[in-house]
């Protein structure tokens, strides 16, 4: 007699291709199939979302069968400019919402918020570490100054700061803990836990579309991960673009490390530029930042923007500086995935693959990685087949 989860397993399959044939919706409880038999998943993509979903399933279900396919993985892509989650700082920084779809993605951010809070107590060794962070604007802004939504809900010990005891120059501040993580560390621990504990199989493979995805698993839903969009065809979502981004790794003096480690700092200056320091747990240096740059193509580093860098940080943080100079270990350059109109978090079904899509997070990979990654495995646990 067939297996039970095999048999589960061909049921769901047959419901995913009765929409050839049929004109109703269904859905199916795969809920079910996770406690009863194991799930085959495929993730396409292995950045800070695509390992997070990974341990997502995992978490729900320590007998799912998961394949991660990417053309890097965090230690090859370390120095990849379009590997992005390697290059991050990384930290959670709030801000108040402009429209609908960011206070939509500022739910993401708290779901990773509550989950790295306890794992920065449980996992140390994920570098995850809770801090003190500080937000500064050098021009007025109604939204933060009236602490708008998006802002400060979920975040602890938040505060707006007196204006008396703000640095000169400064219009508006806030404080509140936050957390600080080394992006390479934090990767490395839960695909390493995956690998160790999970029935994980890992996939070094770049793919030119979801289809050759399908047709190398077929009959597995994909979860697609890639931070540029690629879509079933090949092509890419035409909403997806690129933000380039350039900071530098620095080395604090050792008599002021115990701030920088315990602390990140954000200036908005009223020019549009940023100047920010984001410590990495686990001796992973300082990162002073940073640039946005919408048109920018270059791969590696610019003297004229690490000269800017300089520039705003020996204003901002002089005492980052010793004998006049900044230790600068490394200079990142990275392409934050972006997309208009927001993340892009929605499940599909095309020639009877289904597909959880899941890209499009710009900068805030990190700081929403574990909430929309439980959002995608939610999606992934009741798919429903609109046909």
């Amino acid at each position: 007699m067939m297996p039970l989860q095999e048999m589960l397993y061909t049921l769901t399959i047959s419901l995913i291709h009765v929409h050839l044939c049929c004109s109703h919706s269904l859905v199916f409880p795969f809920h079910l199939l996770n406690t009863l038999g194991t799930m085959s998943t495929v993730i396409v993509g292995a950045g800070i979302i695509g390992i997070s979903i990974a341990y997502r399933i995992a978490e729900l279900n320590p007998n799912a069968d998961i394949t991660i396919v990417s053309k890097h993985f965090p230690d090859s892509g370390l120095l990849d400019p379009e590997y992005t989650s390697s290059k991050a700082g990384a930290h959670f920084r709030p801000f108040p919402s402009k429209s609908a779809v960011e206070y939509r993605d500022s739910k993401f951010t708290r779901g990773t918020y509550e989950k790295y809070k306890k794992w920065a107590v449980e996992h140390p060794e994920s570098s995850i570490k809770m801090i003190k962070g500080i937000d500064y604007l050098e021009f007025g802004n109604a939204l933060y100054e009236n602490v708008a939504e998006g802002y400060s809900e979920v975040v602890e010990d938040f505060h707006v700061i007196p204006k008396d005891q703000l640095p000169t120059g400064v219009r508006f501040g806030a404080e509140y803990t936050t957390f600080s993580v080394n992006p390479h560390e934090v990767m490395k621990f839960m695909l390493n836990s995956l690998i160790i504990r999970q029935k994980v199989k890992v996939v070094q493979r770049e793919v030119k579309s979801l289809r050759e995805v399908s047709l190398l698993y077929p009959g597995l839903p994909i979860v697609n991960c890639t931070g540029n969009g690629l879509l079933y065809d090949g092509n890419h979502d035409p909403s997806c673009f690129q933000i380039r981004g350039q900071t530098l790794l620095v080395r604090a003096p050792l008599e002021e490390l115990d701030y920088y480690e315990n602390h990140t700092v954000t200036y908005q200056l009223s020019n549009g530029e940023w100047c920010f320091v984001i410590p990495r747990p686990l001796n992973g240096g300082i990162i002073v930042g940073g640039t946005k740059d919408m048109g920018g193509t270059s791969l590696t580093g610019l003297d004229s923007e690490t000269q800017s860098l300089i520039s705003n940080a020996r204003v901002r943080f002089p005492d980052l500086f010793s004998d006049g100079e900044l230790d600068i270990l490394r200079v990142n350059v990275g392409f934050r995935p972006a997309r208009k109109g927001g993340v892009r978090l929605e499940r599909e079904v095309i020639e009877g693959t289904v597909i959880v899509h899941c890209y499009g997070f710009g900068g805030s990979g990190v700081e929403m990685s574990y909430g929309a990654a439980e959002k995608a495995v939610d999606l992934l646990h009741s798919i429903k087949v609109k046909l």
